[in-house]
Parts: structure tokens; C-alpha cells; sequence
């Protein structure tokens, strides 16, 4: 069990519809919020014009191509929270072996009722999804694929903070530490906006985080994985707006093990654009589609 003092814990992760993903903006990024609530300044979610990897035009193996993944994960803070997490999982697959590249898609922060709430601005939204992990090695139990187990290494990230080694360098904080503005808002760190019992509007928490995890599953069909992932989270604060968010250091969240996830391949049909890729915000949008729980 993994616990962690603030509630922003990104791997707590895609809320559960398309209409509370953070959408994407090509420029600028303000709190368009007020004193009565958090909303985000929503807006039609931008497609890029991102070409197809081509590092596995050649591969042959059944599940080869573009899986979009749901994984939901518990935790207790108090009250027991579920939500969601989407990624993008480009494959490439040559009997036991796999070339693989995973993408944060898009992530959303439940709220615990009459003590803090938390909103992903779009620029970190768009941080999140130009970041990824790149893997290649021997990760199927078996070439005949159905009912192989899917086992690839951790996988990392790191947001807001400049670290010689990510996966055990002590995440800066506010006396110490590198954090960068990887978000370009004139803040050190990302920035979540935060509303909590003690603040009377809409602040921003200057934050780093770091989240590793392993997956663990078993593959169903060439178009279906689905297992557990065991998460560890770490962040620190860097800064805030106002004081007042200080409370959110108070705040114990319990991460629980066993996280489920589904692997489901995408393809014609939710390539919005047609460009023969699905990218990050296409899986946003067909989200609902993909995911018969994605409400839940």
C-alpha cells in the first residue's frame, strides 16, 4: 500500500466521461474559474497531424498495432475513491518479442466531498501526452500469443522536476531541488488548480510527480490484454498560489495494489483524421466507445 500526502496524485487518473478530460489548447493557459467552482475553459479537442511510428512496419504479429488502455485504480482518503486512467500502446510484435511505445492520454482528479477539489489545466494535459516510454525486449510468455502472459518492464514518469536519476532521485521541494516550468506558465513545476476547505477560490499547487508501475496480464484475443498494474506513486510540492493550500499537505491518500487494466486495439474507426494513426486525443474522443465502464 502506498501512501502519499496530497491529492493530486496523478496516477488517480481519466475521469470518467470524454466531457471531464482536459482539453487540449494550442496556446496560453489560464484558471478560467471563480469563487463558486472549478471548470476548465473547454474547447474542441485538437487532433495534431501526428504520422504513424515506423519503427514496426515490419512486424507481422497479431498484435501488432495501436491499443488503447483503461486502468482503474482505488484509493482511501478517507472515503474510497475510484477512477480511471487512458493511455496510448503502440505495438509491435515478432513472436515472443515487442517493440513498444505507451502515452499518457488523458488524466482528470476525483475529488473528495467537502474537502478539496482538483482540475488538470490543458498544459499539462498536453505535457503528459507528449511524453512516453519506450520499450524492446522479450515481453510475451509465448509466440502463440492467445493466452500468453504480458509481462513488459516499469514504466516511468517524471513532471516538473529536472533529476540526474528519475526513478530515485528525491523529487525537489520548496527549499531544494530543480523544477523546472515544464508547463510554460511562469510557475515553477506543473501547475494543478485546487480548491480545498480552506481556500475561499480557485488557487494553483506548483507540484512535481513521479509514477512508476508494472504491468502483469494475460493476452485474451490479438485485440484484447487485460491483467493488473501495481503502482508507486511520489510528488512534492514546490510552491502555490496562496497559503491557504497548505492544507493539502494533510491529506493521506492510500494508493491500493492491483489496479486492472484493459488493453483494447483501436484502428479505421476511431482514426478520426483518417491519417492512419490514432493518436492520444482520438482515444479521447472515442473513449466512451472503447470502454463499455468508461461512465462507471
Amino acid at each position: 500500500m502506498v501512501k502519499n500526502k496530497l491529492f493530486f496524485a496523478f496516477v488517480i487518473a481519466c475521469g470518467p466521461s470524454a466531457a471531464s478530460v482536459p482539453y487540449l489548447r494550442e496556446a496560453g493557459d489560464h484558471c478560467p474559474c471563480d469563487d463558486g467552482g472549478l471548470s476548465l475553459d473547454a474547447g474542441p479537442i485538437v487532433i495534431p497531424p501526428e504520422p504513424l511510428e515506423d519503427w514496426d512496419a515490419g512486424a507481422s504479429g497479431v498484435l501488432t498495432g495501436i491499443f488503447a488502455v483503461e486502468a482503474t485504480v482505488t484509493a482511501r482518503a478517507g472515503v474510497v475513491v475510484t477512477s480511471k486512467q487512458l493511455y496510448r500502446l503502440r505495438i509491435a510484435q515478432e513472436g515472443t518479442h515487442i517493440h513498444q511505445k505507451t502515452s499518457i492520454c488523458a488524466i482528470s482528479l476525483p475529488s473528495i466531498p467537502n474537502v478539496v477539489t482538483l482540475e488538470v489545466p490543458p498544459a499539462l494535459t498536453a505535457l503528459l501526452e507528449s511524453r512516453f516510454t519506450e520499450n524492446d525486449g522479450d515481453f510475451l510468455s509465448n509466440a502463440a500469443v492467445l493466452e500468453a502472459k504480458y509481462s513488459p518492464p516499469p514504466f516511468l514518469e517524471v513532471v516538473g522536476a529536472s533529476l540526474a536519476n528519475p526513478a530515485t532521485d528525491p523529487l525537489p521541494n520548496e527549499e531544494a531541488g530543480v523544477a523546472p516550468d515544464e508547463d510554460n506558465d511562469g510557475n515553477p513545476g506543473v501547475t494543478i488548480y485546487a480548491q480545498t476547505i480552506t481556500c475561499t477560490a480557485v488557487q494553483r499547487l506548483y507540484a512535481a510527480l513521479r509514477v512508476t508501475g508494472v504491468l502483469a496480464g494475460t493476452v485474451q484475443t490479438p485485440d484484447v490484454i487485460t491483467g493488473l498494474a501495481q503502482i508507486k506513486l511520489d510528488e512534492s510540492v514546490v510552491g502555490y498560489s496562496d497559503p491557504c493550500l497548505s492544507v493539502a499537505s494533510t491529506i493521506v491518500i492510500q494508493v491500493q495494489p492491483d489496479s486492472p487494466f484493459r488493453a483494447q486495439r483501436v484502428g479505421a474507426a476511431e482514426d478520426v483524421d483518417q491519417n492512419g494513426n490514432v493518436s492520444c486525443p482520438e482515444i479521447v474522443i472515442n473513449a466512451p466507445s472503447i470502454f463499455p465502464d468508461w461512465t462507471n
